[in-house]
């Protein structure tokens, strides 16, 4: 499917998807919220839905429309085999402020063996490889961002507001603190590079491995700065030297070269 077929299928009517909804008061379970989303369940929650507000438009512009159209670009271009599968889209007054997915399972690693987190891990792997051949950067890889899908156990992600194309990336558009480095804050104008996820990757498996968060903010004033000086997460925890090891490399990975091509690190 070309990118304009792909557009004509996002912009299509209310109806248009099977799961298309307009917009009324949820009475679900809210999950979080942001000064620009809203995610919360249905009624009975077997959909999650992802809604954009303009609580920020008098810095942003009335723009959350836009902000819902690419993530539902972003994660169709991703396809199922990376992205959670969208259900269908959200309408108020005529615009797409936002959309559907099925309600799948966190990533539960704080009551499973050694085993199923290397099996857990090895599969995180696979998944941002996935991401990365499809062309994209995702641009927020955590824990909290990847789900089990509940039909067949597989590992997706979900938060795509921040991911770009890796051939026009920009800047980084979202992203957690905790998961950037110290590269990466050195220079935040910086194009956004797979680099960036692999980073976030090694955190997160540190996180996975360690069952716990890399940085206690309450013991942190800047933790942005304390990483752009160094501060990493604490290799000593890891009891395993294999993934350690592991770790390390993503943790040591280097942003390309400003004339590199993507994808020549």
């Amino acid at each position: 499917m070309s990118l304009d077929d792909l557009n004509r299928q996002i912009s299509a009517p209310l109806g248009e998807w099977a799961g298309d909804l307009d917009y009324v008061p949820s009475r679900g379970q809210h999950l979080s919220s942001s000064g620009l989303c809203i995610v919360g369940t249905n009624q009975d929650e077997s959909l999650v839905c992802k809604m954009y507000i303009d609580a920020n438009a008098h810095v942003y512009g009335n723009n959350f429309s836009a902000r819902a159209v690419r993530e539902i670009r972003m994660m169709l271009l991703a396809g199922s085999d990376s992205a959670v599968r969208l259900h269908g889209r959200l309408f108020q007054g005529g615009e797409i402020m936002g959309f559907f997915t099925p309600y799948e399972k966190p990533l539960d690693y704080a009551s499973v063996s050694s085993e199923t987190k290397r099996r857990m891990i090895s599969e995180m792997e696979a998944l941002v490889r996935r991401v990365h051949e499809s062309g994209l950067i995702h641009g927020d890889i955590k824990p909290d961002n990847v789900l089990i899908r509940r039909s067949d156990g597989k590992l997706v992600l979900c938060d795509w507001a921040g991911a770009q194309f890796e051939k026009d990336a920009v800047m980084p558009l979202e992203g957690t603190t905790g998961y950037q480095s110290a590269w990466r804050f050195k220079n935040y104008e910086r194009p956004l590079c797979r680099e960036d996820d692999l980073y976030a990757l090694g955190v997160s498996i540190w996180q996975i491995w360690v069952n716990k968060d890399p940085f206690n903010p309450n013991e942190h004033e800047d933790l942005e700065d304390d990483i752009m000086n160094g501060l990493r997460p604490d290799l000593n925890q890891v009891d395993d030297e294999e993934v350690r090891r592991l770790i390390k490399t993503y943790l040591d990975i280097s942003p390309p070269h400003r004339d590199a091509k993507p994808g020549d690190l």
